[in-house]
């Protein structure tokens, strides 16, 4: 008997290869099917796909009311930032090249950020923060917009002046072009704008690492001097939060 020929062995295999075979067949048809009702069904089978989702947007905005502006506000600045970058690519190969002139060190790469409780206000508008960082960290409000600048640090705190104001001031860009954001009262200004620029209303505004400052209210206009131009700016960053974001590590 253990010499002979089992032919239940071969039968069993037989067997298990036609099953895989039927399941295979069975899921093609769901697949198919799926395809057919997708495509019958057209818009309602449009309307079913996005329900989670909507699901999911009307648990937010229950549990934090805004939460849909504020994320359509936040794809919308992720988006301009993204095509105000790829207009300054030129810039930023000469800043490679005249880092790499001068063997000066890169700049990080894809930083993180952590909150920073504010524990101080003054009368200038500047604020204290929960930690010490270094003197030019930038400040970030809630939405990912640059509210201000580190100016002094030590004792376990930092100082820091709002955007455009004092040590706040910095070199911006705007459409290619350079400028400096700069504070009057509470509207902040890109001055030192090349005449004749061509920038429009609604142009991002950013700093040279790719953070958020605004976008023109308005097209740039001569200032004083008659030698460069400057532009109000709108949807800027707040330092009025109790908890600002400053670069992790």
């Amino acid at each position: 008997m253990g010499d002979g020929l089992n032919l239940a062995l071969g039968g069993g295999r037989r067997r298990r290869r036609r099953r895989r075979l039927a399941t295979l067949g069975v899921l093609i048809l769901l697949a198919g099917g799926v395809l057919v009702m997708g495509e019958r069904l057209g818009p309602v089978w449009a309307v079913l796909s996005a329900l989670p989702g909507q699901v999911d947007g009307m648990l937010a905005e229950h549990f934090a009311p805004g939460y849909t502006d504020r994320l359509r506000a936040l794809r919308s600045r992720n988006a301009a930032l993204h095509t105000a970058l790829a207009a300054t690519a030129t810039l930023e190969a000469e800043n490679k090249a005249l880092r790499s002139f001068l063997d000066a060190p890169a700049r990080p790469e894809g930083r993180s950020w952590q909150p920073a409780p504010v524990t101080a206000r003054y009368p200038d508008g500047s604020f204290a923060l929960a930690g010490e960082y270094d003197i030019g960290t930038p400040v970030l409000d809630e939405e990912g917009r640059l509210a201000g600048l580190v100016c002094e640090t030590g004792t376990g705190s930092s100082r820091a002046d709002p955007a455009g104001q004092e040590q706040g001031t910095a070199a911006v860009l705007a459409g290619g072009c350079c400028g400096v954001l700069q504070r009057q009262g509470n509207a902040l200004f890109i001055t030192g704008l090349p005449r004749h620029s061509g920038l429009e209303a609604g142009t991002v505004v950013c700093t040279g690492d790719g953070l958020w400052v605004g976008v023109l209210a308005e097209a740039p206009t001569p200032d004083a001097t008659g030698l460069t131009e400057k532009a109000p700016l709108q949807d800027t960053g707040s330092s009025a939060g109790a908890v600002l974001f400053v670069p992790a590590g």
